[in-house]
């Protein structure tokens, strides 16, 4: 042991019973590759933006043409102008309500379907309404006035023969909203749903209809060729139709017959 005031050095092995302190060491330029990681992320968004200005603005994308399916009652010079207000828009960004619009109008156009053809052609599908019976009475006699699928009543296009169909007869016609002839709500729901019950019996496929009459006590169907007149009263048109279908054969030319009571077959002499 030294003497007081005497200092002692001693060399400590490894494994002493010192205690050092581990310090964890970052890989040299780990820091510098994360820099580089967040400017790829950078350039990459930059040029997604880039991109899609580019797709949303540059001119190639800009509609250069617009062509339509077959077409029937339009006329051409008004889709034509139609057709003109969709050039210069952008091929992307035009949607199909935006075309919906452009043809509000043409009122025998019932439905549109866009395809894109890229970089700048759009072709659309054209979809018309089919006139189902002229009505009696209406317009100033220059052309036929035809009632179509959501009740409006049109003037049938004077480049087309008017086609042999049914006379509606009997019927109010006012202007709606927007000025375009209707017939009444209640009226052309009863209309369209007898037109729809003639369709799905057949009942054209064996006579022709020549008149469709509105009265106060329901409808009338007048058949081609004195073949008989049906009382159809203003519901259940289809049960009704296919009981005279299932009739016929059985019945004279030129009857009047009553099919608006349930399960049963009324005829009787016209006038009688």
């Amino acid at each position: 042991m030294p003497a007081p005031g005497q200092h002692s050095t001693v060399n400590r092995e490894a494994g002493s019973d010192r205690t050092g302190f581990a310090v964890r060491r970052h890989p040299a330029g780990s820091s510098a590759g994360r820099w580089w990681r967040i400017l790829a992320v950078l350039a990459v968004v930059a040029t997604a933006v880039v991109a899609g200005w580019w797709l949303l603005t540059g001119d190639l994308f800009a509609v250069a043409q617009v062509e339509t399916g077959g077409y029937r009652f339009t006329e051409r010079s008004r889709l034509e102008s139609c057709l003109e207000s969709l050039l210069g828009r952008n091929i992307w960004t035009l949607k199909g309500s935006d075309v919906t619009v452009a043809m509000a109008d043409l009122p025998w156009v019932r439905e549109v379907d866009m395809q894109r053809h890229l970089p700048n052609h759009l072709y659309l599908d054209l979809r018309e309404w089919r006139p189902l019976v002229t009505v009696d009475g209406v317009g100033d006699g220059t052309r036929p006035r035809v009632l179509v699928g959501d009740g409006r009543v049109l003037a049938f296009p004077e480049s087309l023969v008017a086609p042999a169909l049914p006379v509606l007869v009997g019927v109010a016609v006012a202007p709606d909203s927007t000025g375009v002839s209707c017939l009444p709500p209640h009226e052309r729901d009863q209309v369209l749903a007898l037109l729809a019950a003639v369709e799905s019996t057949g009942l054209e496929a064996h006579v022709p209809v020549d008149f469709v009459v509105a009265r106060e006590q329901g409808y009338a169907i007048v058949l081609a060729g004195d073949a008989g007149t049906l009382l159809v009263g203003r519901e259940h048109f289809a049960r009704r139709l296919e009981r005279y279908m299932m009739a016929r054969d059985h019945l004279d030319q030129g009857l009047e017959v009553d099919l608006r009571f349930r399960d049963r077959v009324t005829v009787r002499r016209r006038g009688s």
